[in-house]
């Protein structure tokens, strides 16, 4: 087996555990959830230190001797390991409460083909630019142009997919109502799961509210557009969280590249 098709089985492998929080993420007791997220957490933290320390190694590499001070200070610290953890904490629950809502089969196979796919455009860009970029910070380059790739056309199929879904009429219906209407919708076994579902539906019956009372007429309207941006933005950072959790699987191994890219 390569290298590639063993990646994008473990890559399958982790669009199944998506899967699987999306089943039992409602059902689970508080502790059980905070081990979901932290095992969220865990790759997205991974593949943001990773990148970190790739790029502060290839800036040393072109601008700092190896023997100096600050050579020897960027050599990617605590401080890039804090900042992961904390953006990986981050985007760890804005990817729990969508999975555990997710229930629109287009977006669930998005997120199937999504997965292999990242891993196949992150090859051919490598490839693409071995030649180019210089070995060391050749994967993190390869990483940009595979979010902008798949990460784009993945949000544009969902955005797509929740331009076609039905919605509820909230035109004749105060703010208020219109919430607790989403709010009503969101159970689960943990308190602290309820309450993070509750604030998702929080923000989209505001959302659809707004929508439905600054948008009223036919046509596209600049109030309009200003509301597809917003669902836009909204799947952006949903795929984000998603391709950052199948980071590290993506670009592999960090110890090798910088074999690679030593200037030895």
């Amino acid at each position: 087996m390569t290298a590639l098709a063993a990646r994008m089985l473990a890559l399958l492998a982790l669009a199944a555990g998506a899967w699987l929080v999306h089943v039992f993420g409602r059902v689970l007791p508080t502790w059980g959830a905070g081990l979901v997220v932290v095992g969220l957490a865990a790759p997205i933290s991974l593949g943001v230190a990773r990148r970190g320390r790739l790029r502060c190694a290839a800036f040393r590499a072109v601008y700092v001797r190896p023997d100096s001070a600050l050579g020897r200070r960027l050599g990617g610290g605590a401080l890039i390991h804090v900042r992961a953890a904390v953006l990986g904490g981050i985007l760890a629950l804005v990817l729990f409460s969508a999975l555990v809502r997710l229930a629109d089969a287009t977006a669930w196979a998005v997120l199937v083909v999504g997965a292999p796919a990242a891993a196949c455009v992150f090859a051919l860009w490598r490839n693409a630019l071995q030649r180019t970029v210089t070995a060391l910070y050749l994967p993190e380059i390869a990483w940009r142009l595979t979010i902008a790739v798949v990460g784009l056309a993945m949000a544009a199929v969902l955005v797509w997919a929740a331009f076609h879904r039905p919605y509820p009429d909230m035109s004749g219906v105060t703010l208020e109502r219109a919430v607790w209407h989403f709010i009503d919708q969101e159970r689960a076994r943990s308190a602290a799961v309820q309450i993070l579902l509750q604030l998702a539906g929080v923000k989209d019956g505001l959302k659809l509210w707004i929508a439905q009372q600054l948008m009223p007429q036919p046509g596209l309207s600049a109030g309009q557009a200003v509301g597809w941006l917003v669902v836009l933005a909204e799947e952006a950072v949903f795929v984000w969280s998603y391709l950052s959790f199948l980071c590290p699987v993506v670009i592999g191994s960090m110890k090798h590249d910088e074999q690679r890219g030593h200037p030895g």
